[in-house]
C-alpha cells in the first residue's frame, strides 16, 4: 500500500490528463485527497468486508465484483487442469512403477522430466502454434468453451509431471515393503495390491502436493491466461498492474 503511493505519478495522469480541478475532484470522489494514514486504515476496514470499493477504470463496477467474476473463470479453468494433472499423473506413475526400468517407464520419465523443465509458456505458445495456427483445429480465445482446452493442458502438464514422479517414487518404496511381498505370497490378485494396498499407501506425497498445487492453479495463472486471453483473475491482475 505505502510503495504504491510512493510511485510518482497517479491513477488519473495520461497523455489527455484532466484539468486540475477535475484531477482535484476525481480525488476527492474515490477519497485519495485524504491523509495516507487515513487512506490506509478505509483501505483495511473495507479488506475485512471484502470491498475495495469502486473500480477506477471500469466505470459503474466494484473492484470485489471484478475479481469475483474473474475467480469463477480461474476457478473453474484450475479445478479442472488440477483434476486432470492428478489423475493422469497417479495414473501414469503408477504405471512407470509397475514397469519400472521397461520401455514404458523410460518413456513416460522423459516425457515427465521434459515438461518439469519446459515453462508453462513455452508450451502454450507451442500449443498455441500447432491447434490454432497451423491445424486450425481450436479457437486461440479462452472465452469459449472449446479455447478452454488449450489453457487446461497448458496448466495441467506441469503438475501431471510432477505428481508422475511422485507417485512413481512413492510407488517403488511400498512395493518393495513387507506386507506388499506377504500379499503376493498369499495369492492376492495382482490389481487388488496394486489399487488396494500400494497406491492407498504410495497417495500420501501427492496428497500433500495437490493442496497448494490447487490453490496454486485456481487463483488464476498470469501467463496462461494472458496468452489464450482468458477473462480470468491473471487477466485483471496484469491489467491492474498496468
Amino acid at each position: 500500500f505505502f510503495v504504491m503511493h510512493a510511485i510518482p505519478g497517479g491513477p488519473f495522469l495520461s497523455e489527455k490528463s484532466p484539468s486540475p480541478e477535475v484531477t482535484a475532484a476525481l480525488q476527492a470522489k474515490y477519497g485519495l485527497d485524504k491523509p495516507i494514514m487515513e487512506q490506509f486504515f478505509t483501505y483495511l476496514k473495507g479488506v475485512l468486508r471484502f470491498d475495495f470499493g469502486p473500480s477506477i477504470k471500469q466505470r459503474g463496477r466494484s473492484v470485489s465484483k471484478i475479481i469475483i467474476e474473474g475467480f469463477k473463470v480461474s476457478a473453474k479453468l484450475g479445478l479442472t487442469a488440477a483434476l486432470i494433472a492428478i489423475f493422469s499423473g497417479l495414473a501414469l506413475g503408477s504405471l512407470a512403477a509397475v514397469f519400472h526400468n521397461k520401455l514404458i517407464d523410460k518413456v513416460i520419465m522423459v516425457l515427465s522430466t521434459a515438461f518439469v523443465a519446459m515453462p508453462s509458456f513455452i508450451v502454450a505458445t507451442f500449443l498455441l502454434l500447432i491447434f490454432c495456427v497451423k491445424l486450425n483445429l481450436l479457437p486461440a480465445n479462452g472465452s469459449t468453451a472449446n479455447g478452454l482446452i488449450l489453457p487446461v493442458i497448458s496448466l495441467s502438464l506441469y503438475p501431471m509431471a510432477y505428481i508422475i514422479r511422485l507417485t512413481r517414487s512413492s510407488m517403488l518404496d511400498v512395493l518393495g515393503q513387507d506386507y506388499i511381498r506377504t500379499a503376493k505370497a498369499k495369492g492376492v490378485k495382482p490389481r487388488k495390491v496394486l489399487f488396494k494396498h500400494a497406491l492407498r499407501n504410495a497417495i500420501t506425497p501427492v496428497i500433500t502436493y495437490s493442496g497448494p498445487m490447487i490453490a496454486f492453479i485456481v487463483t488464476g495463472s498470469l501467463v496462461i491466461e494472458k496468452i489464450f486471453a482468458v477473462p480470468g483473475l491473471g487477466k485483471y491482475f496484469v491489467s491492474s498492474i498496468f
